[in-house]
């Protein structure tokens, strides 16, 4: 954990320099239209990703003595994500005829897409699988230092906003090729081969977990997508700024410990039901504390953030950062909830139930206080969601989950 932590700090170091520089040459409105896009592309990746990143990271940690077993499923997974990623493209083509402001820059939303086919690549979930977090996270490490160097060497004015995404999407597909590349060598991975059996079992272990995240992103994602009906693009680059920085703080805090803590978690439930309990336990009780005192920081220092960061023009993003502030905490909170508790005591079917939930409860709030109140209304919204999320999930962990430790 403390390993990913420092190399995840060491991500986001990077796009913190670059974001000051692009959001004073871009301005908050061509910001918000390039935030938009990825906002759009979002949903693609959540559709090729599918799941995956749980589902057979979970299946490569409990089979990973089995070589041929974790062959079948690499081969199986990298064969789905290329058919998904084929799907995406021919739902990217159909978009400009139904979503004016994609008919209005399809460039933009073409370059922006093209970071899928490094995400195809990328075995992240292989990775993790084997525990060997720490590879991945340098990985990432390069990406977003040589989508850095390219941005900062090519994009010096405002008319080469659509730079920005294609020289990130190029990185993502560099460094995605050279991971595939490195994973197949190093692990020795055999030569291309699955039968339907493995790539129906992967797809179908990842399905509860892809619906669930589609219900996710209802409530992460489509806020966003919403502010895009009623704002115009300066309100929406005020809100990315802030979203941003917040998304940013989830990946430092919450996602090493997400990513480091499932493999182990998954197989000590597989062992012990008793001593996955104690361990997610542990886990909660130390991470959640420190995304607490994250969520306190934020708060009080968004003005001095906000500056740093943005500079002169940004003065409405103090507002939503400090409106924002709590979510570190929650979903540091909820992950470990739902993704180390849900996941790793195998109760994963009941994972689109509580996104289903979700989902309706954060769309239904984003359409009501949204008119009434505008940004404050898709902060409030967000916030909502998580704390409902913690609730459900908690209340199924310790009714079903009880159930499962006597057994």
């Amino acid at each position: 954990m403390v390993s990913l932590g420092v190399l995840q700090v060491a991500n986001y170091l990077i796009p913190f320099l670059v974001l000051p520089i692009i959001s004073r040459i871009l301005g908050a409105s061509l910001f918000g239209s390039v935030s938009y896009a990825q906002n759009i592309v979002s949903y693609l990746t959540l559709l090729i990703n599918y799941g995956f990143e749980y589902s057979a990271t979970r299946q490569i940690s409990i089979a990973r003595d089995d070589k041929a077993r974790t062959d079948a499923i690499f081969w199986s997974v990298i064969v789905a994500k290329t058919v998904l990623l084929l799907l995406s493209f021919g739902v990217l083509a159909l978009l400009p005829l139904f979503v004016d402001r994609v008919a209005c820059d399809p460039a933009l939303y073409i370059y922006t897409a093209l970071t899928n086919i490094g995400i195809v690549f990328f075995p992240t979930w292989y990775l993790q699988g084997v525990q060997q977090m720490d590879k991945m996270a340098w990985a990432n490490f390069f990406t977003k230092l040589l989508g850095a160097v390219l941005v900062l060497s090519l994009v010096r004015e405002a008319a080469a906003y659509r730079l920005y995404p294609l020289l990130m999407s190029v990185a993502s597909i560099a460094v995605g090729i050279g991971a595939f590349v490195y994973v197949i060598h190093h692990f020795h991975i055999s030569r291309p081969s699955f039968s339907r059996a493995s790539l129906r079992e992967v797809m179908q272990a990842g399905a509860p977990i892809f619906l669930n995240n589609v219900f996710i992103a209802f409530y992460t994602t489509a806020n966003m997508t919403i502010l895009g009906w009623y704002a115009a693009d300066d309100t929406i680059g005020y809100f990315s700024g802030a979203q941003r920085l917040i998304i940013a703080l989830n990946m430092v805090v919450v996602l090493p410990v997400s990513m480091a803590a499932y493999p182990e978690i998954s197989r000590r439930f597989v062992a012990s039901k008793a001593e996955g309990v104690a361990f997610l336990k542990r886990v909660l009780c130390y991470a959640g504390a420190a995304a607490a005192v994250v969520s306190l920081l934020t708060y009080i220092c968004a003005p001095l953030i906000i500056h740093i960061m943005y500079g002169e023009g940004f003065e409405p993003s103090v507002d939503i950062l400090r409106w924002l502030s709590p979510i570190p905490f929650l979903v540091m909170t909820a992950t470990l909830l739902t993704v180390q508790g849900l996941y790793g005591m195998g109760l994963q079917k009941w994972a689109p139930w509580v996104g289903l939930a979700l989902a309706v409860c954060c769309v239904g709030l984003n359409l009501w206080l949204l008119p009434l109140l505008g940004v404050k209304g898709v902060c409030i919204s967000w916030i909502a969601a998580e704390l409902l999320e913690c609730l459900l999930v908690g209340t199924i962990l310790l009714t079903k989950g009880r159930k499962l430790c006597s057994i």
